[in-house]
């Protein structure tokens, strides 16, 4: 497709891509396969390979090597796919933007969870703000903290919860609440409800700990520098990745750990852990809701995000102000 224009004595052929022509290149660039991208896009694949043919013949480059049954992008279609990327986008930002306008919330939020926020409170406040605005789809990733900073960071993220903060220039954070933490043993090999430990005692106990990404890991650190004592000290038994895997290992008497009362609310519950009270240990940590502050902001997590202000209150202690 293509129109002329002409400035002054200048006439220039405008060519104007069919975004169908675009989507087509987009998966087959993606998916590595004509044949794969003809299934996603639920076209046949002779459809899928004149689409390809046609942007090869209005660009005069090829886009694709075809190695045997297989394709290589080249350079051209590197550079194409970058910039498909952003007309995407753009045209998402106007159909929400435009929905907006009659009251409709709409779009597509990916978002990001640190492992607490993305298993224990999340998933409800998502239901609840899907069944007030069901014209928005959601995808929720989770990691550690940091991956879900990085995540905000680099754009693939449109906004993250998390439990901890690394600062930088393009990133706000907005507090949501305190989380109660509390050290945790086995109801097996701790018998008396309640028991109080000094730092020492505790220090002198084997321990199970999440990975150094972890908001956890960081307020658990921190608490013990407050008190005085080099947390690289602590005997400990097992690194974990995930606060479940944490919890499988105290319920298996392997040591003690740090981890979010939310988390852990049916364990205590069914008596498989209990809370030790470790007085010297001052334990807290806030959750952030974290965007990058130069990135436009689609209607569904301007709104999300106020949906999370609105409710924070009701999910611990609240640490915003007015």
């Amino acid at each position: 497709m293509s129109y002329w224009t002409a400035t002054g004595n200048t006439a220039y052929r405008i060519k104007i891509m069919d975004v169908r022509q675009l989507r087509a290149f987009a998966k087959v660039y993606e998916r590595k396969s004509f044949s794969k991208a003809a299934e996603d896009l639920f076209l046949s694949q002779p459809t899928i390979s004149a689409h390809i043919a046609a942007l090869e013949g209005e660009l005069k480059v090829p886009l694709f090597d075809r190695l045997g049954r297989g394709i290589m992008p080249t350079p051209a279609a590197d550079v194409l796919y970058a910039y498909c990327s952003q007309v995407f986008r753009a045209m998402e930002e106007a159909e929400a933007e435009i929905r907006l306008l009659s009251n409709e919330v709409s779009g597509r939020l990916v978002l990001g969870g640190s492992t607490i926020p993305a298993n224990y409170f999340l998933p409800d406040l998502v239901s609840r703000f899907l069944r007030n605005h069901p014209g928005v789809s959601f995808s929720l990733e989770e990691s550690d903290s940091s991956g879900v900073i990085q995540g905000v960071l680099n754009g693939q993220l449109a906004l993250g919860v998390v439990g901890a903060k690394e600062e930088h220039l393009e990133l706000d954070y907005v507090p949501l609440f305190e989380d109660s933490l509390v050290v945790l043993a086995s109801a097996e090999h701790v018998q008396d409800a309640g028991r109080r430990l000094s730092l020492d005692e505790a220090c002198g106990l084997p321990w199970v700990v999440r990975q150094p990404g972890s908001g956890t890991r960081r307020a658990m650190e921190k608490a013990f520098e407050d008190a005085g004592r080099d947390h690289r000290r602590l005997r400990v038994a097992s690194v974990v990745d995930s606060t479940e895997a944490l919890l499988r290992f105290v319920r298996c008497g392997l040591g003690l750990t740090v981890s979010s009362r939310l988390a852990a609310g049916e364990s205590l519950q069914r008596g498989e852990l209990m809370i030790l009270d470790v007085p010297e240990l001052h334990l807290q940590r806030s959750f952030f809701a974290v965007f990058h502050r130069q990135r436009h902001q689609f209607p569904a997590t301007r709104y999300f995000l106020e949906f999370l202000l609105e409710q924070a209150s009701s999910l611990g202690v609240s640490t915003r102000t007015t």
